[in-house]
């Protein structure tokens, strides 16, 4: 079963961002790969129930980090990351459905690392649906379901 944050993966890599696997990496860094892109999922805040109670509100963060050799080059990387997924809502991802995903800042830099490569950070705040199992049937006037 894919995460959440593999599905992002697979989206930024169709956007031309990157290649899973080949620079674009989950939870760390590739060691063998100087330039690179790492998705991070991050705890957020507590779930929410809406709708009535028949929708269940995940709230991670996602971090993710770019790293390049090349000071523009990494910071540009960081800004097509951020245009491309902030203010994103009601999408569907494989088979995560995206409420809404934002920005809690725009890319930033964070470091420059011990072999010289630049690394900036953008971090995300998601709403990720989940249907609850045990929600009740919705009922229509009509006597109908859904």
């Amino acid at each position: 079963m894919t995460t959440w944050f593999e599905e992002l993966g697979v989206y930024l890599q169709i956007h031309g961002i990157g290649v899973v696997g080949t620079d674009i990496f989950y939870q760390n860094f590739d060691s063998s790969t100087t330039n690179s892109i790492v998705l991070i999922a991050q705890a957020g805040q507590a779930s929410k129930t809406t709708l009535g109670k028949t929708m269940t509100l995940k709230r991670p963060e996602l971090g993710i980090r770019v790293r390049d050799l090349d000071d523009s080059t990494a910071h540009t990387k960081a800004e097509s990351i951020y245009n491309l997924l902030n203010h994103t809502y009601n999408t569907t991802l494989g088979n995560t459905r995206f409420k809404s995903i934002k920005a809690i800042a725009e890319p930033f830099f964070v470091s420059q690392s011990k072999n010289g490569s630049f690394i900036y950070s953008i971090n995300f705040s998601l709403e990720i649906e989940n249907l609850t199992v045990d929600a009740p049937m919705v009922e229509y006037i009509d006597g109908g379901t859904p």
